[in-house]
């Protein structure tokens, strides 16, 4: 719409309809307006974790705030990017949303999350994998189609991109 000069608005609950056509995108829960941005600035920066959970796809992972830019995760200290409300408290609990481009599949080693890889959907490119933790966490990675295959134990570890923290109520 840009390109001819004209303002429309559109709704629909269609995503990839709203990333194609939208400048700007209201993002709307219950009549409440949770974001307004482009795509790019909900997808890379949520202001909310409905907003993180709604924008494509993340796993919701048990977290402690460290900071603004760490959290622990199952003893292990991730990097984050701070996007609840407010100032992160250290030592509170939060949930990390993390998307599947945030976690790489890599060898099991001590000092990474490890898992078995229960699912793989095969997307050309890039596979997704259904990693499930001991504690029966199931976090869904991005990676290699020939990262592993399903029964294969795994480590799992942050990439530094797409992971999001919010606190519990948030």
């Amino acid at each position: 719409m840009h390109r001819l000069g004209i303002t429309a608005v559109v709704v629909t609950h269609e995503q990839e309809d709203a990333f194609d056509l939208g400048d700007r995108i209201a993002l709307l829960h219950n009549g409440h307006l949770e974001q307004l941005g482009t795509a790019d600035e909900l997808y890379a920066t949520p202001d909310t974790s409905f907003v993180a959970a709604f924008i494509g796809r993340a796993s919701e992972v048990p977290a402690t705030v460290l900071s603004e830019h760490e959290a622990r995760v199952q003893e292990l200290t991730w990097p984050v990017r701070w996007g609840g409300p407010g100032v992160a408290a250290p030592g509170a609990a939060a949930k990390l949303l993390a998307r599947p481009e945030g976690l790489t599949i890599t060898d099991p080693q001590p000092g990474r999350m490890t898992g078995t890889v229960v699912n793989r959907r095969f997307t050309g490119a890039i596979a997704y994998f259904s990693v499930e933790t001991s504690e029966g966490l199931v976090l869904e990675v991005a990676g290699s189609p020939a990262a592993a295959r399903e029964g294969d134990t795994v480590g799992v570890e942050p990439t530094g991109i797409g992971l999001h923290l919010y606190p519990v109520a948030g």
